[in-house]
């Protein structure tokens, strides 16, 4: 019955499952950690973080970091078992946009911004 599950829940997160499989191929990040189901890949060729159904990329130096970078982006994976097929318009789009328009001196909190916000409430992030 598990497998049945895993099958259904990666058809659910179908798109942005394809997305993470062709990014984790074309980065080719190691090392690989399995994170309650999810895969998080480590890169020295990105900035940030990205979840992308069950596939998270963050930079290389989250490797050794406290774990909110982890928690962060399992929340955005949690949101994507949520929200399915939709979570890359919902979800995806804004925050992609939001983290281009953002910066450390705009006067706002990153994670103040809704997708952020909700994403660090799931992934239990004071």
């Amino acid at each position: 019955m598990n497998t049945f599950k895993n099958i259904l829940l990666y058809i659910w997160q179908l798109p942005q499952n394809l997305l993470g499989l062709f990014l984790v191929a074309f980065l080719w990040p190691a090392p690989n950690i399995r994170f309650r189901g999810e895969m998080i890949c480590y890169s020295e060729r990105m900035r940030g973080g990205i979840s992308l159904g069950r596939y998270i990329v963050l930079a290389r130096y989250f490797w050794e970091g406290d774990g909110d970078a982890e928690l962060h982006e399992y929340g955005h994976a949690l949101q994507s078992r949520y929200l399915g097929p939709f979570y890359l318009f919902v979800i995806g789009i804004p925050s992609i946009l939001w983290a281009a328009w953002w910066h450390r001196d705009c006067g706002y909190d990153y994670y103040s911004y809704w997708t952020e916000r909700w994403a660090n409430k799931l992934g239990r992030i004071d």
